[in-house]
């Protein structure tokens, strides 16, 4: 099991899923795309912070050419302002893997998989389910990886390697949640 191609969310959750696959005999190849996250700035944060552990890691890494938010997401986004959030993941998640499923076609892969199911904030359910709808239209598989048991792990790996750690999912209104969380456990502690 060597042809893996890994949708990357971030640096982060890569530090412990490319062990864990490394474990199983399985060498990565990372891809680095994530149409979804705002603003651009957070998205070069992200990028910069995978490209760091990359080296470190001697993980070969692919970053297709992109712009800011991807076309496709943002025609999503606001048609669908008032999105319930599994909806709104439901269909991020979908974007992200088919995205990865073409690629892992395109780039000659015979399966794919994703570093989102190091999160246990994650719906796994979603992913499992937007992966299968990728395999199913790529004719690729995908190989779902349970990796949220390291996701505490994540945390001193990031530090000893100084990656950037986001304090949100990705889009504008997990962004805006996340928030809102962070200030209503603030407010209980207090």
């Amino acid at each position: 099991m060597t042809d893996l191609l890994l949708h990357t969310c971030c640096g982060p959750c890569s530090t412990v899923a490319v062990p864990a696959w490394r474990e199983r005999g399985v060498e990565p190849v990372g891809w680095f795309e994530n149409p979804n996250i705002q603003p651009a700035e957070e998205l070069e944060r992200r990028r910069e912070s995978m490209l760091r552990y990359s080296r470190a890691a001697c993980l070969d890494l692919v970053i297709p050419e992109a712009g800011e938010e991807a076309p496709g997401w943002a025609t999503w986004r606001e048609t669908q302002t008032s999105a319930a959030p599994e909806e709104r993941c439901a269909a991020c998640l979908g974007m992200r893997l088919d995205a990865a499923g073409a690629a892992a076609r395109r780039l000659g892969f015979g399966r794919f998989s994703t570093t989102l199911t190091v999160s246990p904030y994650q719906r796994h359910d979603l992913i499992v389910r937007a992966g299968e709808d990728a395999a199913a239209a790529h004719g690729v598989d995908f190989v779902y990886l349970d990796a949220r048991e390291r996701f505490r792990d994540s945390y001193a790996e990031s530090r000893r390697l100084e990656l950037y750690r986001q304090p949100y999912c990705g889009c504008s209104a997990s962004k805006w949640e996340a928030w809102h969380e962070r200030r209503e456990r603030a407010r209980r502690s207090a």
